[in-house]
């Protein structure tokens, strides 16, 4: 007779097995999308207007391609991060409707809700990883300890995820709600978080709107990391802001989690 685990048992590893499992199906895309992304980026903006703006201009004290490439690894990480918690999660509750079924096993909606941010740190992780080694392929490093720039791109990704997760598991449209996320959240933070200059270069309401966003702290992590131009408390002060995000985050995303799947 087969044993049957007990309930104790079960973990939110068993929801990133799932997702391993489930990635199968479309794991050629992924790869693609995540190597030609970064490839795009650092030729067409790094190299590309890179050359136009080392031509005339040294204010940033290092090549632009340098400048811009720990804002591109924390950016795509945002976006995959912000991509794993809309519409996948609205399927889990809406369209396909597997997180009730994890509910009907001994998983809790905690544990369902922290397996899939589990799962999207490790995706931001990985993403993380083979986006800068494409980018240090074209000389987009500046010294090793821009390694770290890995782990501040993973961190921004949770932080942003984690409250989008909670908004995921609060609308029943048809994900009217994301579209709304992506145009006007997802690409003005883009824009208004010194990606491509300084946001010294910013008007004052422009600069308020990078000091809010995550993805400026998390920039300024990486780019501080890759170029040694951060003090320690910087990097204290940046990542207590984006552990403050994700904490949040989780805390909504559980009650949001634990309210629906008790319907």
């Amino acid at each position: 007779m087969a044993s049957v685990a007990a309930p104790g048992r079960v973990t939110i590893w068993q929801i990133v097995e799932h997702e391993l499992v489930d990635a199968r199906r479309f794991w050629r895309s992924v790869v693609v999308a995540g190597l030609l992304t970064p490839l795009l980026y650092v030729v067409a903006l790094g190299i590309g207007l890179g050359t136009v703006v080392n031509n005339h201009s040294n204010a940033l004290g290092v090549p632009y391609v340098q400048f811009v490439a720990p804002a591109f690894l924390v950016a795509a990480a945002l976006q995959t991060a912000a991509a794993s918690a809309t519409f996948p999660v609205m399927a889990g509750f809406h369209w396909i409707r597997y997180f009730h079924g994890m509910a009907a096993t001994p998983l809790s909606p905690r544990q369902i809700c922290d397996g899939k941010i589990l799962w999207i740190g490790l995706r931001c992780f990985v993403s993380s990883a083979l986006y800068l080694g494409i980018v240090a392929c074209f000389g987009g490093l500046h010294r090793w300890q821009g390694v770290l720039g890995i782990f501040a791109a993973t961190l921004t990704g949770l932080a942003f995820a984690a409250p989008v997760l909670a908004l995921s598991a609060t609308v029943s449209a048809e994900g009217q709600a994301f579209n709304i996320l992506f145009r006007f959240v997802v690409t003005p933070m883009f824009l208004f978080s010194g990606t491509f200059y300084p946001i010294s270069q910013l008007p004052g309401w422009g600069q308020v709107l990078a000091y809010i966003s995550p993805l400026w702290h998390g920039t300024e992590l990486a780019r501080g990391a890759a170029l040694g131009n951060i003090s320690d408390l910087a990097v204290l002060g940046h990542t207590c802001y984006l552990l403050g995000w994700l904490l949040a985050g989780v805390a909504l995303a559980r009650w949001r989690f634990r309210v629906r799947l008790s319907v």
